[in-house]
């Protein structure tokens, strides 16, 4: 594990999230490089670039935990509902409790 700061050491080098090692590396650094230069490294202490930091850090967390966090849950509905057709048809829902899920047209 590493300990990464999310919204830059330069503009806040206090908070910090625990994160594996590869992600913190091939991610989240990844990430921070994206980031103008200035913002990175704010060199001279300006606060509003502290908070662009800011900004492009929450975001970045954001997108890593939903990557991490929810994209698998897409692909196990998206598998069960292909073995749902594959077992019932391809209208499976229809008379279940699912079928108040159907998207309005």
């Amino acid at each position: 594990m590493d300990n990464h700061h999310p919204f830059a050491e330069a503009n806040d080098p206090k908070t910090t999230v625990p994160v594996s090692v590869n992600d913190h590396r091939a991610d989240l650094n990844e990430a921070q490089n994206d980031w103008p230069r200035q913002t990175r490294e704010n060199p001279d202490g300006s606060p509003l670039l502290a908070a662009a930091g800011i900004v492009r850090g929450f975001i970045d967390q954001i997108l890593y935990l939903a990557e991490k966090g929810l994209l698998w849950v897409a692909d196990v509905l998206e598998k069960l509902d292909d073995w749902l057709k594959s077992k019932f048809g391809p209208n499976y829902w229809l008379g279940t409790p699912l079928e108040t899920f159907v998207p309005k047209k």
